[in-house]
């Protein structure tokens, strides 16, 4: 007798899984991971045909004639077919095994040994550049006001014998190679066979006037205290940057964060990554990458244009903070004019100014507004919209819904009105900007801010800038001690 199995209902939910991630996170890149992750699915579907067949034998059950039905080899066929297609079109150059492939199964296998570089020194001009060449590992650059390059770090390689090992670390010296004004750094680990995979924590210092490039494949940098120009390019890297005079620019493949504070002029990001801090940046902030963590953005002095393939950000000066997690985003004191297109993201702003102008395909939206008022046009597909109004404040508004309910907690001189399956909130407090709100599935509603509504719970206050501490006094010159004379 043929039993059933309980593949075909774990397949059901499996897509019906699928489609609802997709549905609640756009944002995530779920055809990517899918042509990457998609044979685990076949993995699991065995192991639980072998898990079936072993509980039937050991509870004495008839087993079935064959592991998988005919339908089931079609249905594993098909899988096959339809995932292979998608990783082949998503990483059709690296169809076939490349040498680096083969380096990054070496990773994984073999045995660590460790090394000394042997530090090297180069003298450079105060404003010399600093070129780090194609190189795997971690590596701090700080500047000095020394006029000289100092390098130095360790290295460790993998391999399945230390003769191997040995051998690559003879091979991979570090180096400093002056050409003209431009220093470069060579750790020359593209000489190394596949049979060793070397990377090095390097620990570099330059004048503090240098600039910066590096180059990447996998690793940390960590950059402060470079009055110049930073440049940082690679395949995977955390970068972190501390106290740059120059110019910033960051073109990443993958990465785990990307930290860069006090920054004194433009900042530049490209590329994928996970999370994103930027804080005290002088000079306009332009950013077309995607992250999926947590993005903070504080007190930037000069334009914002953040660009994703799911958000789009707009903004002229941000005194305040913008926090944007997976479906969310928060933001204090913003001034505008202030753009923002999302597809699926719940908004909630404060304290912005000049303009607003918000667009999302789904979400909620909560609206508070400085003393203030500025123009705002605010439209979304499915959500609530709330706003919220400091007493006395001037403005022409007009909130719809058109399908859902509206609510007046405003008072006189805002009334509703029905229209067809929704309603509308209309009315003026005699001149002020334009209000208009609009959402065609949701509800809408205005109401008075109360005094101690500052900012939302989710956003802390930034504390204000500490105050120079007065120069302290020059402590007084000490009476000579009394003299007592006796008798």
């Amino acid at each position: 007798m043929r039993r059933g199995s309980v593949i075909g209902p774990l397949i059901l939910i499996g897509i019906g899984l699928l489609f609802l991630f997709r549905n609640l996170w756009p944002d995530i890149p779920l055809v990517d991971l899918i042509s990457r992750y998609w044979p685990f699915l076949l993995i699991a579907w065995g192991g639980i045909r072998l898990v079936e067949i072993l509980l039937w034998a050991i509870l004495q059950k008839p087993l079935p004639r064959n592991g998988i039905s005919a339908g089931e080899w079609m249905l594993v066929f098909l899988i096959s077919v339809v995932g292979s297609t998608m990783y082949t079109a998503r990483h059709v150059n690296s169809w076939f095994p490349t040498s680096n492939a083969w380096r990054r199964i070496v990773v994984n296998m073999g045995e660590s040994y460790d090394y000394t570089l042997a530090p090297v020194d180069k003298p450079c001009a105060k404003n010399c550049r600093v070129l780090i060449e194609n190189f795997r590992g971690n590596a701090k650059i700080t500047g000095t006001s020394d006029n000289t390059v100092k390098a130095s770090g360790q290295e460790t390689i993998r391999s399945f014998q230390q003769v191997d090992a040995d051998n690559a670390n003879k091979q991979t010296p570090l180096e400093l190679i002056q050409q003209g004004d431009q220093i470069i750094v060579r750790t020359n680990q593209d000489k190394v066979s596949d049979r060793a995979q070397p990377s090095a924590d390097l620990e570099i210092t330059v004048p503090a006037g240098s600039s910066i490039e590096a180059h990447g494949r996998y690793g940390d940098f960590d950059v402060e205290n470079i009055d110049g120009n930073v440049d940082i390019n690679s395949d995977n890297a955390g970068v972190r940057l501390d106290n740059i005079g120059g110019n910033v620019h960051v073109d990443l493949r993958a990465s785990d964060t990307v930290r860069a504070v006090d920054v004194k002029g433009g900042v530049d990001l490209k590329g994928r990554g996970q999370d994103l801090d930027l804080e005290n940046i002088t000079g306009p902030v332009t950013v077309s990458a995607t992250y999926f963590g947590q993005i903070q953005l504080r007190n930037l002095m000069q334009p914002l244009r953040y660009e994703s393939g799911q958000t789009s950000l707009d903004l002229e000066k941000l005194p305040g903070q913008v926090q944007m997690s997976l479906g969310e985003l928060t933001a204090d004191n913003m001034i505008g004019p202030v753009r923002i297109d999302g597809r699926s993201r719940d908004v909630q702003l404060s304290n912005f100014t000049q303009s607003l102008d918000l667009t999302l395909d789904r979400g909620d939206v909560e609206l508070r507004p400085g003393k203030n008022v500025p123009k705002m046009t605010v439209r979304t597909r499915s959500g609530d919209i709330e706003l919220a109004l400091p007493a006395g404040a001037k403005f022409d508004l007009r909130a719809s819904t058109e399908r859902g309910d509206a609510e007046n907690d405003y008072g006189d001189p805002l009334h509703i009105e029905d229209s067809g399956r929704g309603q509308i909130i209309s009315g003026s407090t005699g001149g002020g900007p334009e209000l208009r709100l609009d959402t065609n599935r949701g509800s809408v509603s205005v109401r008075k801010a109360s005094a101690d509504e500052v900012t939302f719970p989710s956003i802390p206050s930034v504390p204000a800038t500490p105050s120079t501490p007065a120069t302290p006094r020059s402590p007084a010159t000490p009476k000579p001690p009394l003299k007592v004379e006796h008798e």
